[in-house]
């Protein structure tokens, strides 16, 4: 597997949540969601949004990459936010109260409900990493770690973030450049800065 294989994989677990709607990169790092056109900006890794619904959404901060070349395994942290709006839904108000149509559904309860999301996310990735060991990914000793987010964005969402790590198989061969580069190469001893008086 590979970066853009981690991306698809990680689409591909949100496509069968039950709650998450959609799986972005956000290679700007979430300040896509502060645009007015945001259902325009945010567009699915790979695929365009096709019905409209762009809420409850994971997105992907780009990944720190660590390699190893020594071992040829790279280890990548990975941060997503799994986010939905405070007080409104696809569905309208959620929790409506009947007497003023406002939202009782508290920020707490978003933080939870996501909480369950990113949860879950990690558990049925690590399922996968266990049951396909041929797939170049690995387990790492890290600890994971879940973040609370309230107003984020201008849709105002909420939701938390999700920091794991995972190793990655990577090639050992060397694309850009050729043995003969190698074979050919001098490293240049000269000074290239003689001391002089200033």
């Amino acid at each position: 597997m590979n970066e853009l294989g981690l991306y698809q994989l990680f689409k591909d677990i949100i496509t069968k949540s039950k709650v998450m709607r959609r799986f972005v990169t956000g290679p700007n790092y979430g300040d896509e969601l502060n645009k007015d056109n945001a259902g325009e900006v945010l567009k699915d890794f790979l695929k365009g949004i096709s019905d409209g619904n762009k809420y409850p959404i994971c997105i992907m901060f780009p990944p720190v990459e660590l390699p190893n070349f020594d071992t040829n395994w790279s280890k990548y942290r990975c941060r997503l936010l799994f986010l939905t709006p405070q007080y409104n839904d696809v569905n309208g108000t959620q929790n409506r109260n009947p007497f003023n149509n406002l939202s009782q559904h508290t920020t707490e309860q978003i933080w939870k409900d996501m909480g369950v999301c990113a949860k879950d996310f990690r558990r049925f990735l690590n399922m996968l990493i266990e049951k396909f060991p041929e797939a170049g990914l690995r387990e790492c000793t890290s600890i994971d770690m879940i973040e609370r987010f309230s107003g984020v964005g201008n849709d105002n969402l909420a939701g938390v973030g999700l920091t794991f790590e995972l190793d990655l198989s990577i090639s050992c061969d060397i694309e850009d450049y050729s043995v003969d580069d190698i074979n050919n190469f001098t490293i240049n001893t000269n000074e290239l800065h003689p001391h002089h008086e200033h």
